[in-house]
């Protein structure tokens, strides 16, 4: 038996602007089991005068996809696919895909409060189970 990867949707379009938040975001809803690649781009310099920490994972798993990264490391147009943002460009083959089953939400969290700033969250999706889907949050 053969595999042909699914063809991907979206991507689907959340852009998170911060203003003194804390705790968790909510950014996609899945419903199903479904194959995803994020893809965040930061639009502004993130500050936060609390040294947070934010993490993009699931409601099951804060941490899953991109683990604790220095919010403050986050500037304008930094590509964040993992804890060392980029600035500007990145090598196709350091994105990642991620297997997300039984309607996992995807969520970013802040470990403490973050000033300002914003993120462009960018998923392409596809599903591997019936009636599947990704939306914003």
């Amino acid at each position: 038996m053969s595999y042909a990867p699914a063809i991907l949707q979206g991507p689907v379009i959340k852009t998170v602007t911060f203003s003194n938040d804390t705790g968790t975001i909510s950014l996609f809803t899945v419903a199903g089991d479904v194959s995803c690649r994020i893809l965040p781009v930061c639009k502004t310099n993130v500050a936060s005068a609390a040294n947070a920490n934010v993490s993009l994972g699931t409601s099951s798993d804060a941490d899953a996809i991109i683990v604790n990264t220095v919010a403050t490391e986050l500037d304008a147009n930094d590509l964040w696919i993992d804890r060392s943002p980029t600035s500007v460009i990145e090598p196709e083959g350091a994105r990642r895909d991620y297997i997300i089953s039984g309607g996992d939400d995807i969520i970013l969290t802040l470990d403490a409060q973050v000033d300002s700033g914003a993120i462009t969250f960018y998923c392409y999706w596809s599903a591997l189970s019936t009636g599947a889907s990704v939306v914003a949050a």
